[in-house]
C-alpha cells in the first residue's frame, strides 16, 4: 500500500466514524446537538444529507479497495488532489457541510469546557511579570560587566520540537504559503487545512498559523525569480 493510499483509506475511516455519529446525533434535539461536539459554524445536517453521504462513501470505499487490490497508485493520489481543489475552488457556501465527528467514550453528552482561552490571556501578564523586575538594575555594572552581559541578554533560548510537531508544523505553513498565494483569505486558512487529508485539527491549525504568521506571509508573496 503506497503512501497516498493509506491516507486515503484512513480520511475514509475517519469519515465513516463521524457519518456514524452523526447518525445517533439525529435523536438529539438542537440544543443537545449544539453541545455534543465542538462545531464549527455551520447548518446542522438532515437525515437525508447524512445518508446519502453514507452511500457515497460505502461506494467510493468500494472503488477505492479495487483500484488499491490492482495496484493503481495513482488513483489515490487523484483523490487526494481532487479533495484539495475542491476545499479550495468549490468551497463556496461553506455552511452547508457534514462536519466532522470525534467519537467519545459513552453516550453523547456536552463537552466539559476547557480553559484555553484565559491560559492564552494570562500569557503575556506572566510574560510582563519576568520581565518587568529585570529592567531596573540595582546597581550600575562595570563597563566589563556590560560587554559581557550584553550578549547574554540579546540570546534567545532554543526549545526543541518534537519530530512529529516540527513535521506537521512544516506542513501546515506550506499548506497556508499555497492557500495564500492562490488568492485565499487568512481566515479561512485553517478550516481548509484541516479539512485536508493527515493534517492537525482545526484547533491546533490556528496556533501554527498564528505562531508563523509573518513567516507564511513573507513566503507567500515573495515574487519569483
Amino acid at each position: 500500500m503506497s503512501a497516498a493510499d493509506r491516507r486515503v483509506a484512513e480520511l475514509l475511516e475517519r469519515w465513516t466514524t463521524s457519518i456514524d455519529l452523526h447518525t445517533r446525533y439525529l435523536a438529539l434535539d438542537d440544543a443537545a446537538y449544539a453541545k455534543v461536539q465542538d462545531w464549527p459554524k455551520h447548518q446542522r445536517p438532515t437525515r437525508w444529507v447524512i445518508e446519502l453521504a453514507r452511500t457515497r462513501l460505502l461506494e467510493l470505499q468500494r472503488v477505492a479497495d479495487e483500484r488499491r487490490s490492482r495496484g493503481d497508485t495513482a488513483f489515490a493520489e487523484a483523490l487526494e488532489l481532487m479533495a484539495f481543489l475542491t476545499n479550495l475552488l468549490g468551497s463556496e457556501h461553506v455552511e452547508r457541510f457534514i462536519p466532522f465527528a470525534q467519537p467519545k467514550t459513552g453516550a453523547p453528552a456536552p463537552r466539559p469546557a476547557a480553559p484555553p482561552k484565559p491560559a492564552r490571556r494570562s500569557e503575556p501578564r506572566r510574560a510582563e511579570s519576568r520581565t518587568a523586575p529585570a529592567a531596573p538594575p540595582a546597581r550600575s555594572p562595570s563597563p566589563t560587566s556590560r560587554r559581557t552581559s550584553t550578549p547574554a541578554a540579546k540570546s534567545t533560548p532554543v526549545v526543541d520540537e518534537p519530530a512529529a510537531n516540527a513535521q506537521a508544523t512544516a506542513t501546515v505553513i506550506a499548506d497556508a504559503v499555497r492557500l495564500i498565494s492562490w488568492g485565499r483569505e487568512w481566515p479561512q486558512l485553517a478550516g481548509l487545512i484541516a479539512r485536508l487529508a493527515n493534517r492537525p485539527p482545526e484547533a491546533d491549525v490556528w496556533k501554527v498559523l498564528r505562531k508563523h504568521r509573518a513567516e507564511i506571509e513573507a513566503q507567500a508573496r515573495r515574487p519569483r525569480d
